[in-house]
This record gives structure tokens, sequence and C-alpha cells, in this order.
């Protein structure tokens, strides 16, 4: 009911709007009739003035027409100039109130979503050593409900993680520590990590050389994760993953496909906004990971886009120029 009456206010709002800069339109309209007729009517006057037998009346009405032109020509300028302002003003100030509703209902999505994201793993967790606490289990099962516990414990801090660096980022309050990484070790690193969390899933890596970079480690680190974390989430069980890491034409690209549902063309342009999600994926998220990792690369004057793998799902790259 919240939702329906805030809607419907925006609307009357708006509604009222546009309506205030009708008004304002039309009265600017009838002020320029009305001081073009009073201007008809005082050269009509002034007209009537003029002696017919006036040695000079072909001079003044020359230069009475020439008056009644230029006043017509100021009004109309006048006119144009006002109306252009009012327009360009109202459109500016309806594009920025759009905007800033537009992010409020994002903010309210995310928060909506973020609140999920964060009780799921916190109740898993409860549950499991609930579990763990009252009922005698085999080693395989404890095993089972461990895993599935440090799995919930590590979205949980992939969460805060990213939400932390959001707002640093944001406010312009994170300080790089640029060094000189070795790429292909971390990504190495990245790709072990989640084969360990995950067993059941197949992440396969192709990375054959040494590749270094400068860069923020801990940044860099952040975003690989991001990708294979969206790839395990966004695919089935049964689909794998790769990582791949390569050098081409002076860049050095990495790769992270999968082999999930994909992304439609619409949703392409949009996955790298903030709060952003596509909304045919039932994955719960918070929307923040691919904003994170496109700012992330573009510290490091890096690209990153996403294309279709070649039968179904998708590839997004990382490409950094090589120095």
């Amino acid at each position: 009911m919240k939702t329906e009456f805030k809607t419907g206010s925006l609307r009357f709002i708006f509604l009222g709007y546009w309506l205030l800069l009708a008004y304002i339109v039309a009265a600017l309209v009838f002020w320029f009739v009305e001081l073009n007729a009073q201007n008809i009517e005082i050269a009509k006057y002034k007209s009537d003035l003029i002696d017919v037998n006036d040695p000079l009346h072909f001079r003044k009405t020359v230069d009475l027409k020439s008056a009644f032109h230029r006043n017509e020509w100021q009004f109309i300028g006048e006119g144009v100039t006002f109306l252009f302002l009012i327009v360009a003003g109202a459109v500016f100030v309806f594009r920025i109130i759009d905007k800033q509703l537009k992010q409020s209902r994002q903010q309210q999505n995310f928060m909506m979503a973020i609140t999920h994201e964060l009780k799921t793993p916190i109740a898993v967790t409860q549950l499991n050593l609930e579990t763990m606490q009252r009922r005698k289990l085999t080693p395989e099962q404890q095993k089972q409900l461990i895993n599935a516990t440090l799995e919930e414990a590590s979205r949980l801090d992939n969460l805060c993680n990213n939400m932390l660096l959001l707002g640093q980022l944001d406010a312009g309050a994170y300080q790089l520590s640029f060094e000189k990484i070795n790429l292909s070790q971390l990504a190495s690193d990245c790709a072990s990590d989640f084969i360990n969390r995950y067993p059941d899933r197949t992440i396969d890596m192709d990375i054959r050389d040494e590749y270094f970079i400068n860069g923020d480690k801990l940044l860099l680190q952040m975003a690989i994760n991001n990708l294979v974390d969206n790839a395990i989430k966004y695919s089935g069980k049964e689909d794998a993953v790769f990582l791949k890491l390569y050098t081409d034409l002076k860049m050095l690209k990495l790769q992270v496909k999968d082999e999930g549902e994909g992304i439609s063309a619409s949703d392409k342009k949009k996955i790298f906004q903030k709060y952003y999600r596509a909304s045919h994926r039932q994955t719960k998220g918070s929307g923040l990971g691919l904003y994170i990792t496109q700012q992330i690369v573009k510290q490091h004057r890096g690209d990153i886009f996403v294309t279709n793998n070649n039968e179904r799902g998708s590839i997004f790259e990382i490409d950094f120029k090589i120095t």
C-alpha cells in the first residue's frame, strides 16, 4: 500500500509540475500576443498623427515602420529566449529529480537485497552449528556441514568487503597501494581458493606463464573473486567455470567464462551500474560486485566487458595494457 501511495503521489506531483510549466509557457505566449497587439496599436496611432502634406511624410512613415518591426523582433527575441530558458530549466530540474528518484528506488531495492544477503548466511551458519551441536553426525556429515558453513561465511565476508570498498571508493577515501604483482600467481590463488570452497564444482585454469603488473593486490584479488563468484553463482552445479590469463597484442587479458544462462543484450549495457541486477536472474545478490569490479579495473587503467560464450554462458574479460 505504501508503494502504491508513493507512486500515486509522485504521479500527482509530476502532473502538477508539467501543468505549472504549461501555464508559464501559455502566459509567455499571451504576454507576446498582448505586447505585439499594443505595438500595432501604437504604430497605427503614430501613423494617424503624420500629416499627409508634411514634406517629411515618407521619411517619417519609413522610420515608423522600422521602429514597428524592430519592436516586433525584440518581442520575438525576448520571448524565444525566455521560452528556451524556461523549458531548458524545467527539463534540467525534471531530469535531476527523476535521477534522484531512480537512485532512491535503487537504494531501496539494494537495502532489501542486502538484508536478504546478510540474513541468509547468518541463518544457514546458525542452523548448521545447531545441527552439529544437537545431533550425533558421521564424520562425512560433519564435513559437509562445515564446508557449507565456511561457504556461507565466505559469502558474508565478500559482501562486507564489497560494501566497505564501495563506501571508500565513492568517498574517494581509499588509498591505492601500487606494487609489482605476479598476476598469474594471484589469479591462481583465487581459483584455488574457490576450488577448495566448492569441491563439487569444476573450476579450470589456463595460466601457462607468469605475468606481472603494477597494481593494488587487494583490489585485484577482489575483482577476480567477484568475477569467479558470479560465474559460479549464475551457472548450474554441473557447469564448468574457466579462468584464463594470456597476452594478446600488448594487452594482458584475464577471462572468466561460465556455461550458465547468459546475459541478454539489454542487460549487458546495465550490469556494471551500481545496484543493478538482471531482472530474469533468480539468484539473490546485492548488485555491487560488477560495479566495484569495473571501478577497480578503471583504477588500474584497464577495460572490462562481457560477451557471449560459444554455446551458452558468458565471458567476462579484463584487459590491462602491458607497459
